[in-house]
């Protein structure tokens, strides 16, 4: 009777140490299997969703183009494509071969996705077609995207009808594209449309308005509108004249690198408000 009772001691042991073992090793295999769960098409979203895409896969971040990791990118994203998973998967797959250096594959992907109605795809194709000199195609491609609520391809026809590449110039369809940009939160576009303002060339000249979006990019941290800033502020064109403003404004270019900036500082901070020189206004359009 005692060695029947120790044998199903040790056979109690043995299974309860088998269940112990079994739990760990699921413990240990649970991530995998969950990581596993995930498909090609949502690896290839997790690992090249662009910031610029409004189409892309929001449940994971958007990856920068110098952060994208191209084999695992590249891997995930060419098992998609060959899935038939649609516009997106293949814009982002020609995202990653552009990173790789496969140049002329990316570019025939990129021109199916735009085909395919991908709105990032249509702008970034329209560069590419404009580049060989078809502005024509460019401009409509950018259109198509631009409906679709794409920022760069809002942009994009702001230069279109600013320099009448693929149609004839047109300074208020330039403004009200660029301002379209601009409210979305691109600085450049926000300092182009101040510069038509300024300028007068394609509109009716509005300093003041052009103050207000030259103030509108120096807040978002252009440097060009610093300069043109300081310039309206150190001879009131279009705002109050207001020489430590100005100073401030030069600084903070001259704090970016800026030498035109940095002369400006040394110039005005040695002079008085009838000595300073009044100088023209630069025009860098971008």
């Amino acid at each position: 009777m005692e060695n029947q009772r120790k044998t199903g001691i040790r056979i109690f042991n043995a299974l309860l140490l088998a269940i112990v073992s079994f739990m760990a090793l699921a413990a240990i295999a649970l991530p995998s299997a969950r990581a596993a769960d995930l498909s090609a098409a949502d690896i290839c979203d997790r690992e090249a969703g662009s910031i610029f895409d409004l189409q892309r896969n929001q449940a994971y971040p958007a990856v920068a183009t110098e952060d994208l990791k191209i084999g695992i990118a590249l891997s995930a994203c060419r098992e998609a494509y060959n899935q038939h998973t649609g516009a997106r998967t293949a814009f982002q797959l020609a995202r990653v071969l552009d990173k790789a250096g496969q140049k002329i594959q990316s570019q025939r992907i990129l021109g199916e996705a735009a085909d395919h109605g991908h709105a990032l795809a249509m702008t970034n194709y329209a560069v590419l077609v404009g580049e060989q000199g078809d502005t024509k195609t460019e401009f409509a491609l950018n259109q198509k995207a631009a409906a679709a609520g794409n920022i760069l391809a809002a942009y994009n026809l702001g230069v279109a009808y600013r320099d009448g590449m693929g149609t004839a110039a047109n300074g208020r369809l330039a403004i009200e594209w660029f301002e379209r940009a601009s409210l979305a939160g691109d600085d450049v576009a926000a300092f182009n449309l101040a510069v038509i303002l300024d300028e007068g060339r394609l509109v009716p000249e509005d300093n003041a308005k052009a103050a207000r979006f030259y103030r509108l990019a120096v807040e978002r941290g252009n440097v060009d509108a610093m300069v043109n800033l300081g310039l309206m502020l150190e001879t009131g064109e279009g705002v109050a004249r207001d020489l430590p403003a100005a100073r401030a404004v030069f600084r903070k270019a001259a704090a970016e690198g800026d030498a035109y900036a940095e002369r400006k500082v040394a110039e005005l901070s040695g002079a008085s408000d009838f000595e300073t020189a009044m100088l023209d206004k630069t025009s860098r359009i971008k």
